[in-house]
């Protein structure tokens, strides 16, 4: 499949996932999703050279339709650091993830209300407690990891799985032998302002 047509198939996937998620923000992310599929013009995109590797590898053994269409949309879609989140974030915790950013303000699908893309963790990585004023639901395209919310029992999610964090929620994400996908988005209060690391106590 083309890169654009490919691109296309990720946002239709997306937009499917999202609709049956039951709130508010999984209806605007789909909605959003659905406006760009004849709207959004991507372009080719340079490599993110320090996650190039952890992101081919999260989707080499995808199954999941929206994992495969990333797989096959890779040279279009702008992989970088941290998205919005540069000055938030120490190079010491980027380090183990990146981040395509495809719905919200300036992005290839611009809109106001609501942020969402995708994102990959590296192997045997620690994306520490963390917390910001916007509603998140993760959704696990390809492979496995541990999910923590609330400083509480760690969760494993496997492809398919939504993982949802209410507003300020600390929430942490950790993995293991593999490298993982997943689509994330932004409802509520999304201006990157409030997001911080944050420890228990």
């Amino acid at each position: 499949m083309e890169p654009i047509d490919a691109f296309r198939d990720l946002l239709l996937s997306l937009a499917g996932i999202y609709s049956k998620e039951g709130r508010e923000g999984g209806d605007a992310i789909a909605e959003a999703y659905r406006s760009g599929i004849e709207t959004a013009k991507p372009t080719p995109c340079p490599r993110y050279d320090a996650m190039e590797i952890a992101i081919l590898s999260a989707t080499e053994r995808a199954t999941q339709r929206a994992a495969i269409a990333a797989r096959q949309a890779h040279s279009v879609l702008p992989w970088s650091r941290t998205g919005i989140l540069d000055e938030q974030i120490s190079e010491e915790v980027s380090s183990v993830f990146a981040v395509v950013t495809l719905v919200g303000p300036g992005a290839i699908i611009d809109r106001e209300d609501v942020r969402g893309g995708l994102y990959v963790q590296r192997s045997a990585a620690f994306y520490p407690p963390h917390a910001h004023d916007a509603e998140e639901t993760y959704v696990m395209l390809a492979g496995t990891a541990d999910w923590q919310m609330d400083f509480g029992d760690w969760h494993r999610a496997d492809p398919g799985d939504l993982i949802h964090h209410p507003s300020e929620a600390p929430h942490a994400t950790r993995t293991s032998a593999l490298p993982i996908l997943a689509a994330w988005r932004w409802s509520g209060d999304i201006s990157p302002a409030s997001y911080r690391m944050v420890t228990k106590g």
